[in-house]
């Protein structure tokens, strides 16, 4: 005896065409599977809970009619500390040995040198974006110029997240991103990368279902439970 299955979903918010709710059910006449089904998975309903980015689209993306931002953000700022506290100390020590005549007045030549560096690492994390919307991941980045680097998430393959030991003591960390084809895109020094992961994952989870609640391993689950029913119809009717 084959199950019949019904399928029926809520219509699709305007923003991001996420499901507002789902119901699923497979009848075999007499026997209700509900039960067997049980809650959806937790990805795609934080999805369909999840707020939308109300800044407005940003200048450098296009975004489609039904494409909504999901979360947007940079490295974050104080990774270029480091960058500056060298600095600081390489121009402090630079005037202080011209102060005290161990080098001549040329050694203020040194002193663009020695800020370059940290205002290059300013620069560059300034002017980077992340970008995740219900769609595709996007990176902007680029000191002189921009460069806009945009992925679907239906050709995200795998994501990972790596923590450095300052990193895990201040909380930030990069997000790797495999696509189709080898390439690879990365979150890099972002705050909570393991959140940023989630929410990448849960939205890639949503793109891809095509609108079907449960992972691929609940519906096997499901699939089992109704050939164990069939098996005990089976026998009972002997």
């Amino acid at each position: 005896m084959t199950p019949a299955d019904r399928r029926s979903t809520a219509e699709r918010d305007a923003d991001g065409g996420d499901e507002i709710a789902t119901d699923y059910s497979a009848t075999d006449g007499a026997t209700d599977s509900r039960a067997a089904v049980g809650a959806t998975t937790d990805s795609t309903a934080a999805v369909a809970t999840e707020p939308t980015v109300t800044d407005g689209a940003p200048d450098w993306l296009v975004l489609g009619d039904d494409e909504a931002i999901r979360w947007q953000d940079g490295p974050r700022i104080q990774t270029v500390y480091p960058w500056i506290g060298l600095a600081v100390l390489g121009i402090g020590g630079i005037g202080a040995a011209v102060a005290f005549g161990v080098v001549s007045v040329l050694g203020f030549l040194w002193l663009p040198i020695v800020a370059t560096p940290a205002c290059w690492q300013y620069a560059r994390v300034s002017r980077t974006v992340f970008l995740l919307t219900n769609r595709r991941v996007a990176i902007r980045s680029g000191v002189f110029g921009v460069r806009v680097r945009v992925v679907g998430l239906d050709r995200i393959q795998n994501t990972t997240v790596s923590e450095d030991v300052v990193g895990r003591l201040v909380g930030y960390g990069r997000v790797r991103i495999e696509t189709a084809g080898g390439s690879e895109v990365v979150f890099w020094n972002v705050e909570n990368a393991p959140a940023v992961r989630s929410r990448l994952d849960a939205n890639r989870n949503a793109a891809t279902s095509t609108g079907v609640p449960g992972t691929r391993d609940q519906w096997g689950t499901v699939l089992d439970e109704v050939r164990e029913w069939r098996r005990a119809l089976d026998r009972s009717s002997r």
